[in-house]
């Protein structure tokens, strides 16, 4: 890419393609993903471009930016803007080793950033799905905002015309059960956004072998808070985002943070969990944890 001055070694895998960071003299930090085969045929790559076109066009776009989509021979490229910050998949992996820790209302405070982010996508776009919510394409910023990257996807992954089970084996997607061909709608973002929310739950990302049969013991067994009324009550939000009892709870993110606002703790609480989750970031960022007044962080956090 032109003015690309420094390359990250570091490339990581995922069903989508390999990623790897680099830092451009125009555009700053910016992520390139060299797409996997089933994602890089000419079709997806129409598909791609004009979801890129018509995101870069909105005049408040709240998802990351494309920059440029190169094709040479069967390979196609992507290169994005790359919010500072780690994404969700990296903040699971510092909680699965243990090289960071959160309590349980900082983990409640990270699900409700990261639906609150996809709500505000919903309401600002309301015909648009993003249609590939996993850990990878959610950024946590240094000072705990969200930014969704990997929206450019969702008609390319509809075209494929997988079945949920496949959806999720190869791209970590979670979808609702439909008697059609998986459609990759606001709804279909909600169930995603439940896989997210049951994985911070975890501690960790969910394996390729736990979703779809795993996920309704996993969810019935979540307890983070050790307050039995919220637990109970978080319980009750990810089987109505995951639509594991047959019926459609949360058409929206709207609806499905509305909904998870009941679950949450008091402000003192959600204020505390809210620095805890910035002095993770931070920490994973290789800084110090900040030195922030509690009073200062806001209790509900903003896609940018």
């Amino acid at each position: 890419m032109a003015g690309e001055t420094d390359q990250t070694p570091s490339v990581r895998q995922d069903g989508f393609g390999a990623r790897s960071l680099a830092i451009d003299a125009q555009h700053g930090r910016i992520e390139r993903i060299d797409l996997t085969p089933a994602l890089a045929s000419p079709a997806s790559e129409q598909a791609i471009r004009a979801r890129a076109a018509h995101h870069n066009s909105l005049e408040d776009n709240p998802l990351g930016r494309v920059l440029r989509i190169l094709r040479n021979g069967e390979a196609l490229s992507i290169f994005s803007e790359a919010p500072d910050g780690v994404s969700l998949s990296e903040l699971l992996a510092g909680l699965e080793f243990k090289t960071i820790s959160l309590s349980g209302e900082a983990l409640l405070e990270l699900a409700s950033s990261i639906v609150t982010a996809v709500a505000t996508m919903h309401e600002r776009m309301p015909t648009i799905a993003h249609g590939a919510l996993t850990p990878a394409h959610i950024v946590l910023q240094r000072d705990g905002t969200i930014v969704l990257t990997g929206a450019v996807f969702v008609d390319a992954l509809q075209a494929l015309q997988r079945s949920r089970e496949h959806l999720w084996r190869d791209f970590g997607i979670a979808l609702p059960t439909s008697a059609t061909a998986s459609r990759f709608d606001q709804r279909g973002d909600v169930t995603q956004l439940g896989a997210v929310v049951l994985a911070i739950m975890q501690r960790r990302s969910l394996r390729r072998d736990e979703y779809p049969k795993g996920t309704r013991d996993m969810a019935m067994s979540v307890s983070v808070t050790g307050n039995p009324v919220t637990d109970s009550k978080l319980r009750t939000w990810l089987q109505d985002a995951l639509q594991l009892h047959g019926r459609v709870t949360f058409s929206s993110a709207i609806d499905a943070a509305r909904a998870l606002d009941d679950v949450l703790p008091v402000a003192a609480e959600r204020t505390l969990g809210a620095l805890a989750l910035q002095n993770a970031i931070c920490q994973l960022c290789g800084e110090s944890p900040t030195s922030a007044n509690p009073h200062d962080i806001l209790p509900h956090q903003r896609a940018s």
